[in-house]
């Protein structure tokens, strides 16, 4: 009996319970952790300035207090240029969407009212007409879905204020950040060490790549965006150039999706003149072109290893799971556990269980002893 009994080795039950726990405080504690989150991944981003600063002869604590005055700086003169415009952008937006409302539902009963009464059958006496069906059933639910984000912006500006921490963690992380990272390594188990040192620069390797990389490539995207969108005068070019801009790190989608908002906003403004139609079409056709040909291979690299779909995946189901807090960590996840699979995919190939000759390369160093 005793012998049929399955037993885990010790050093995968340690990693399992090690991330068991992790997973246990992510979703008990994901309410508080937006703060910590945000300010590891921009301690993570700065902390290679902050070591050229410390070995140029200046204090870690210095040049950990100068990055995060200078980036507090820079974000508020961002904030300072783009916020107001944005503000109103999105307050006329948001005043002008019941009368696209009533022109779409105009549009619709004038050009396919008739299809619509052979789908429902002739009109009784006094019952509502296909087009008042549709307002009486849509209204509910676009209530209910402004409520639901109402609901979401309550919960997002208690989370912003907790940001207010945020620089200070920042502060800290980048003073402590090679104590801490001594500590981790002093933590590893010394027999797997070897191994866990290698898939950690591989993990490192690869989120560097893409985070630095594709901040890069977001901000020059975003800038174009909103630049020729604003020369061309579409409305609410600066909030939807931001927008696709920013979704941009996954391929295409920024693009497209742009390209889909802005061109039904150029047909309302600007119909019938289709040149400015196809300037708004062009300038995202072009921003993909520039994008996925110049931008991201040469500033991101091929070797990151992230496909889109994993991204779009990672993303839903850590937005899912854990809400904003998992918006903010799902591509260093989505990245980490890439590289684990790789690596467990390579031993896969190097054992003796995908040889057929029974030996990997540990079975063959054994028989040579």
């Amino acid at each position: 009996m005793n012998g049929s009994s399955f037993k885990l080795p010790a050093t995968a039950t340690f990693w399992a319970i090690l991330a068991a726990l992790t997973a246990i405080s992510l979703m008990l504690f994901s309410g508080i952790l937006l703060p910590f989150a945000v300010s590891f991944v921009l301690a993570y981003l700065f902390h290679p300035i902050v070591g050229g600063l410390h070995r140029v002869g200046i204090p870690r604590g210095l040049s950990a207090l100068v990055m995060v005055a200078i980036s507090l700086l820079v974000l508020a003169a961002v904030l300072a240029l783009i916020v107001p415009p944005l503000v109103e952008q999105l307050g006329q937006l948001i005043e002008n969407l019941p009368v696209w409302y009533e022109r779409a539902l105009s549009y619709i009963q004038q050009h396919y009212g008739h299809y619509l009464q052979r789908v429902t059958g002739p009109q009784r006496a006094g019952e509502a007409t296909p087009v008042e069906q549709f307002r009486q059933h849509l209204a509910p639910w676009l209530i209910s879905r402004g409520q639901g984000l109402l609901k979401s912006g309550a919960d997002l500006f208690n989370s912003l204020a907790l940001l207010f921490l945020t620089p200070v963690i920042t502060f800290f992380l980048l003073r402590d950040w090679d104590k801490m990272i001594a500590s981790i390594q002093d933590f590893l188990p010394r027999q797997q060490a070897p191994a866990i040192t290698e898939v950690a620069r591989e993990i490192d390797s690869t989120i560097s790549a893409y985070l630095r990389g594709t901040l890069i490539v977001l901000l020059i995207v975003s800038a174009f965006y909103m630049v020729s969108l604003g020369l061309i005068g579409l409305n609410y070019g600066l909030l939807i150039g931001l927008i696709a801009g920013m979704m941009s790190f996954v391929p295409y989608l920024g693009s497209t999706g742009g390209f889909l908002v802005s061109g039904g906003v150029a047909l309302a403004q600007f119909w019938p003149d289709y040149t400015m139609v196809a300037a708004v079409s062009g300038v995202f056709v072009f921003g993909q072109v520039i994008e996925g040909n110049v931008l991201t291979p040469n500033i991101v690299g091929n070797k990151v290893g992230l496909h889109p779909v994993w991204l779009l995946f990672a993303l839903v189901a850590s937005g899912y799971v854990l809400g904003f807090l998992g918006l903010i960590i799902s591509v260093p996840l989505a990245a980490t556990i890439g590289v684990l699979v790789r690596y467990a995919v390579r031993r896969y190939y190097e054992s003796a269980l995908h040889n057929e000759d029974g030996q990997g390369s540990g079975g063959a160093a054994a028989s040579q002893e």
